[in-house]
């Protein structure tokens, strides 16, 4: 049986363009730009990179292939000055040595399985025991917030896009069933943070 579930988030709703000095001057040099920059290796030698995302407004955004991650947010204050509003680190290794899963895309469930089982279609699943005697948001290594994603510029009317992209196999942390993953990030023109998400199995 095959299911394609689709849903959006537009989140960081942010208020009012900013009129300072240093806000018009990077509006005016920057109309919307996706950049590709290394970010470092897993343990297993996989390279990982950033996708910062930058508006017509000069208003910024990074993304990390690691767990198809948010790791920066930079919004204007009161004043037009801008500031990061996400809480994550600098680097990779900081990442890889442990985190209460800032910003990643969690699954493939998020929140806790009890006892780390269910039933579906009459048949009992027993899935990565990660937390107590319980499942907890997709498991272990193979969890996809712990996976290296694909990524590439997306195509968007509305601002700067990266599409990230990751297959589940069948069995992978006990789910059944592959499961192909699309996340869309992108940073509009009327500065929203807007995430597409997109499954199918």
């Amino acid at each position: 049986m095959k299911k394609t579930i689709a849903c959006v988030a537009a989140g960081l709703l942010l208020a009012g363009a900013a009129t300072e000095p240093s806000a018009t001057a990077a509006k005016k040099k920057n109309k919307g730009s996706v950049k590709k920059e290394a970010f470092g290796k897993t343990e297993d030698g996989q390279k990982v990179h950033a996708y910062p995302l930058v508006n017509k407004n000069g208003l910024k955004a990074r993304i990390i292939t690691y767990g198809a991650m948010l790791t920066e947010m930079h919004v204007p204050d009161k004043d037009g000055t801008l500031g990061d509003v996400v809480l994550g680190h600098d680097n990779l290794e900081n990442y890889l040595d442990g985190h209460p899963y800032f910003g990643v895309t969690t699954g493939r469930v998020a929140n806790r399985i009890a006892k780390a089982k269910f039933t579906l279609d009459g048949k009992e699943y027993t899935l990565a025991v990660n937390n107590g005697p319980n499942h907890l948001h997709g498991g272990n290594e193979k969890a996809i917030s712990k996976q290296v994603w694909k990524a590439k510029p997306a195509k968007s009317e509305l601002g700067p896009a990266v599409m990230f992209s990751l297959t589940s196999p069948d069995g992978e942390e006990g789910y059944p069933g592959t499961l192909k993953m699309e996340v869309i990030y992108t940073l509009t023109n009327d500065d929203e943070l807007r995430i597409d998400y997109l499954a199918t199995t």
